[in-house]
């Protein structure tokens, strides 16, 4: 008999977040961000080694920088979109508070498939080769082709300890559905040792079974499932959710100017995600949220 996978954002962490790990986040932009497990790693102080993202990092990958529980960013972008820069991220890597490994795009989506195929490196497709080595000599290469004699750009394989990664349906056993846009999450996971997912529903198997060409997520990848029900926020989660624009703001204006203030008031006065919510607005703006026209 199989043995559920579920468990709160406390456990989950503290089982499978090591001090030190290479954590990778899911999501991208200010959408299906994996918030309440982040918030959960600063609650705890686990002290991450290297974090990644999706090609576009934001509130997810600042909040934990700001905490200042990173040392290393393996990153092409991380900001706020329309609302501007992002001010820990900037903060910290200027004062060199935090080692940026600055990659481009291609590199984020070939790497993680390089890691999904238990592969030391990816090829870039040709037309794509330039100087990067240059700049980061760490995670780019030229490599000769076997076949041909041409050099070949090459990305290193991304392969982090633990992946957290937003579907907003799971069952107890870690099968999962994607109802917006997958991003780079699947390839992630693929690539990760430990992967912890976050959901909004927790449904039957027999659901699943149902979906099944909609499940795009198995189990046997899966360590973890924490249901944290609007856990992206102040992020959206697609097709349930927008994002929380006025929190975000309050988030900005507060990490340009005492960001200690905004990590005790939303996440240390906080034992979880309830309590996050009860801060946030509670159910009334959770039900703004939900009725907003940017949700599908």
């Amino acid at each position: 008999m199989r043995e559920s996978k579920l468990m709160d954002a406390k456990d989950a962490v503290g089982r499978f977040v090591e001090d030190g790990a290479f954590l990778a986040v899911g999501g991208m932009h200010m959408h299906n961000n994996t918030m309440a497990l982040i918030r959960e790693v600063i609650r705890q102080g686990r002290k991450i080694g290297t974090l990644t993202m999706s090609p576009s990092g934001s509130v997810n990958v600042d909040m934990l920088i700001g905490s200042g529980l990173v040392s290393e960013v393996l990153s092409c972008y991380v900001g706020f979109e329309h609302l501007g820069l992002a001010p820990n991220f900037r903060k910290f890597v200027e004062s060199k508070s935090v080692k940026l490994r600055d990659v481009d795009e291609g590199y984020i989506v070939y790497g993680f498939s390089a890691g999904a195929s238990s592969l030391p490196f990816m090829p870039f497709p040709p037309g794509m080769e330039y100087d990067q080595p240059k700049v980061n000599p760490e995670d780019y290469r030229f490599v000769k082709d076997p076949f041909t004699g041409k050099d070949v750009l090459c990305a290193k394989a991304i392969q982090p300890d633990v992946a957290f990664v937003h579907c907003q349906k799971a069952d107890e056993f870690g099968n999962g559905i994607f109802e917006g846009s997958v991003f780079t999450d699947f390839e992630m996971l693929k690539a990760s040792d430990k992967v912890i997912i976050q959901t909004e529903e927790v449904v039957p198997t027999e659901y699943m079974v149902k979906h099944s060409k909609r499940t795009a997520v198995p189990s046997f990848l899966v360590d973890a499932v924490v249901h944290v029900p609007f856990g992206c926020h102040p992020a959206s989660s697609h097709n349930y959710y927008t994002y929380d624009e006025e929190h975000l703001k309050k988030y900005l204006k507060m990490a340009k100017t005492d960001f200690s203030a905004y990590l005790k008031e939303f996440i240390f006065e906080c034992k979880g995600n309830d309590d996050y919510i009860e801060k946030i607005g509670g159910r009334t703006k959770i039900q703004e949220l939900m009725r907003a026209p940017e949700v599908l």
